[in-house]
Parts: C-alpha cells; structure tokens; sequence
C-alpha cells in the first residue's frame, strides 16, 4: 500500500540521521567537544519522539483498513452465501427467517399423491408453510406419503369404535348436571350427523370436532400460536387447481375465511384459515355446544349449522375466499359419507366427490390440461 511504503522510508531516513548524528558525536566527544554532545543527545531524542509519533499512526492506520477489510468481507459474504475465502473458510450464511405460517391436516389421509402434490406446489411452498398432520394412529400407510415425510409436526389420535368415549374426555359423562349420552339419545334421533361416530348415528360430526378438540389441545400444549400467524385446518384429499397462498389472508380482527359451497345451511367444515389470535377459538367448537343453553333445543343439527352456530356465538367474523381446491378420492378410499363416482377430467385415476366445487374453481383457475394438452370437462 502506497501509505505503507511511505511511512518506512521516512522512517528509514530517520533513523540513519540518528545514527549519523551519534557516530558524529562519538568523534567529537574524543576531540573534547561536550556541547556538542549534548547537542547531538537533544537532536536524536527529537529524532526518537518523531519516529514513536509514526509508529502510532501506522498503528491507527492499520487498525481502520482492517475494519475496512472485515466490512467489505461481510458484505461479500451477505450477497453471495456460496463464496469461499482463499484460505478456505466458510463464508457467513444468511439466518432465515422461521416459517409463520402452519396448514395442518386432520383425518385419514385421502386422495393420494396426485392431490398431495398441489398441496405443496400450490399451498404449501407458495406460504412458505410449515405442515402438521393430525391422522389416526392406525393408519399405517401414512408414513409412506409425501405428507408424512414433509409434516414438522405428526399427531395421532385413536381411531374410536364409538366416538362417545372420546367426548367423555372432554368432560366426563355430564353436561350441566346430565348425562350427555342421554341428551344426544332424547333429543337428536339417529339421523342428526352432529353426533355421527357415537353408537348408531349416521355421519361423522362427532368424529370431526373431536378431532378439533384434539387438534386444539396440541396447538395449546406446543405453544404454536405464539410462533405462528397463519393457520389453515384442512384435509387431505382436496385438488388445489391453482395457487391458495395462506400467508397472504387478513386474519386480524378475529376474521376466518372459508371457501364457498357446501354450506348445507351453516358453515362448511372442510376448510378453515384462521389467525394466532382466533385458531383455538374457532376449533374450540364440541365444549362450546355441549355447554350452551341451546343444546337441547336442535332436533335436528348438522355439522354445518352447528359450526355456523358456535362461531356466532364466539363473535368470529366468517370471510369467503374464492375457491381453488375440490374434494377427490381414490377407488380405494374409505368413507363413512358421499362415495365418489365422476372422475377428475385431465386426471386419470383420480374421483370428483362433489362435482359443485368442482365448477366453482373452474370459474376461478386454468382448466386442467390431460395428457394430449387438451382442456377436458366432466362428462355429461
């Protein structure tokens, strides 16, 4: 450096005149010349004050070029993460910033990996979504899909014969002084779908918002509403037709955004995102039934209605979004409900479960393309 090599040869200058100055003093000293001694003492001493004052600012300087230099590395470190020092250091990586959105699926896992697939092409990686899977514990196929294999966290809950043991859970066998068995067997006949998996009655709301309360108590117990913003409660066998980014709804101000269709008079419960501040509420829907005056006086209730009911109650503010994704199934899948027949058009080997959700995304996303490139519609 320029500066650098200055400084030496101002230094090396000074030191040859002390040492000149000294040898002459030397010789005079032996001719008897004592006041030039003296003198020659003074001018080296001057000499040596002026050389420490070099000395410190080489210091200084050298100090502020390498802070220049650390700076500089920094900078090219941040910008390029694979860069390497020629003493073959690793560079600095970026700390990323953690995902703040969860999409949890609950159930049995369903439609296979065709369906599976736009989960993460269009939700999941569109979200930068991190997934949880709430499945049964004796579904053993689970771990062999993709879901499986990509969920941070894996939940079970036991596949119950009758789903009146996992409500005695909640509470016990009463409610307000009464055994709820005895509500649900007076008050609701068999065809009441609210109660659907406790003994013989038909559907599946018992089972469905029991694994709520289930799902609820694990987002509790993990603390995940304090390292989560987004939160989208789903299932796994929807087809998401174009992109469902979660991290991009307004969830402030207890809002909850469903998709359209399938109301059956309430809320659909197939689909749900929610906020940090109203996830648990909105899950929190079996107790809040069970526990309300207005238990007993539903003859008939289905899981719809019920859910449209509780999130009244809870002052939740009920959004719909356009809807990207339809229900499908494989030939193999298991139902306790609606048994798909129409195929997906432009997916071989792939069911439509309900053909209204199906041309309700057709008005919103591309038509999906079969395999000679040609768009293709349900046939007639």
């Amino acid at each position: 450096m320029v500066v650098t090599q200055a400084f030496i040869r101002t230094t090396s200058t000074l030191l040859a005149r002390a040492i000149m100055i000294l040898l002459s003093s030397h010789r005079a000293k032996k001719k008897g010349g004592s006041w030039r001694n003296e003198m020659a003492f003074f001018v080296v001493g001057v000499l040596v004050l002026s050389l420490l004052s070099q000395l410190l600012t080489l210091n200084e300087f050298i100090s502020q070029e390498l802070t220049q230099d650390q700076a500089n590395d920094t900078f090219i470190m941040k910008s390029n993460p694979l860069a390497m020092h020629a003493t073959g250091e690793q560079t600095l990586q970026p700390v990323p910033n953690p995902n703040r959105t969860l999409a949890i699926i609950m159930g049995s896992l369903r439609g296979g990996e065709i369906s599976w697939q736009t989960m993460a092409s269009n939700v999941l990686d569109p979200s930068s979504a991190d997934l949880a899977i709430l499945i049964p514990e004796d579904d053993i196929n689970a771990m062999n899909s993709s879901l499986y294999k990509r969920a941070k966290y894996k939940w079970t809950f036991k596949n119950y014969e009758d789903w009146g043991e996992a409500v005695d859970l909640i509470n016990g066998t009463e409610w307000n002084g009464t055994g709820w068995r005895k509500l649900a067997l007076e008050d609701y006949d068999n065809s009441a779908s609210v109660f659907g998996g406790v003994e013989d009655y038909s559907g599946s709301g018992a089972i469905i918002f029991m694994i709520r309360w289930f799902l609820h108590n694990h987002i509790r117990e993990n603390n995940l509403t304090e390292k989560y913003d987004h939160f989208m409660v789903t299932r796994s066998d929807h087809y998401y037709q174009c992109t469902h980014n979660i991290s991009e709804f307004s969830v402030g101000n207890r809002n909850l955004w469903i998709p359209p269709g399938q109301d059956y008079k309430g809320r659909t419960d197939r689909h749900l995102i929610a906020g940090s501040d109203n996830v648990l509420d909105a899950l929190d829907v079996f107790p809040t039934f069970m526990r309300s005056n207005w238990v007993r006086k539903k003859k008939r209730m289905n899981t719809e209605k019920l859910l449209s009911r509780v999130w009244e109650e809870k002052k939740m503010n009920v959004n719909y979004f356009d809807r990207v994704m339809f229900t499908t199934a494989l030939p193999t899948d298991a139902t306790r409900w609606t048994y798909a027949e129409d195929h997906v058009p432009g997916v071989p080997g792939l069911l439509l479960k309900y053909p209204v959700e199906y041309g309700m995304v057709q008005d919103v996303c591309p038509q999906i393309k079969g395999d000679d490139g040609k768009e293709e519609d349900i046939e007639e």
